[in-house]
């Protein structure tokens, strides 16, 4: 039973969030940390630590030509031997700083706190479908003036996954869930490009988008690539 102050929009912070990553565990669909959207025909999850900035990057792509696909909790499911982001959210938690910067008024949206300037920001929705995940990035601050990036490989591309499955603590109780994402995270590692990004901390969020945007191009020209050599094989 919730708490008598327990406020509607604070119960579905909790059954979206803790609650969600539980019942994706005990069905053994893989949920990692990460909001995501479909650019350039090509799937992109953004992870790292709470405050990094997935949300409000997310955003950002979606209000410049991207379509909206998960935000913060995003469950993976496998298919035809290839991780795929269940899309299945239709709206994205954004602090009223980043709606400032995304020139985005906050006064006809719902606060998810009544203490918290942070807010539901409806987006559209590509409900239900499934997106082939080509890009993952895991982003974090470091304090240099500049983004540096560099493309995880092998032994630490696979631990940096691992390491981006939601409440993962969760999975000491769920043996055979975690069992189970042994392969999936080995698969992952096989087909879909993981890039660690280090920015700013004030790097404006517009900005963060032309970068990782290079970067996204640049796994486009790869697929694009290695569909023709396939073709011609």
């Amino acid at each position: 039973m919730p708490y008598a102050e327990a406020t509607q929009n604070v119960l579905e912070l909790y059954l979206n969030g803790s609650v969600y990553g539980a019942v994706l565990h005990q069905r053994k669909i893989l949920p990692l940390h990460g909001s995501c959207f479909s650019f350039q025909d090509l799937g992109v999850m953004i992870c790292g630590e709470s405050g990094v900035g997935k949300s409000s990057l997310t955003a950002s792509f979606c209000l410049n030509g991207a379509d909206f696909l998960t935000d913060d909790v995003t469950p993976v499911v496998f298919k035809a031997g290839k991780p795929h982001i269940w899309a299945i959210s239709d709206r994205i938690k954004l602090w009223s700083d980043s709606l400032q910067q995304l020139n985005q008024e906050e006064k006809e949206l719902i606060r998810i706190v009544p203490e918290w300037g942070k807010f539901y920001f409806p987006m559209e929705s590509e409900n239900g479908e499934l997106f082939t995940l080509d890009h993952l990035f895991i982003l974090e601050i470091h304090d240099k003036p500049s983004v540096s990036h560099y493309n995880l490989e092998g032994v630490e591309k696979f631990a940096a996954l691992r390491n981006e499955i939601y409440r993962w603590e969760y999975l000491k109780g769920m043996p055979e869930s975690e069992a189970s994402y042994l392969n999936q995270l080995i698969t992952m590692s096989q087909t879909v490009r993981v890039t660690k990004v280090a920015r700013p901390a004030n790097i404006a969020i517009g900005q963060l988008r032309i970068e990782l945007e290079k970067l996204i191009f640049d796994t486009g020209a790869q697929k694009k690539l290695l569909t023709e050599v396939s073709i011609n094989c």
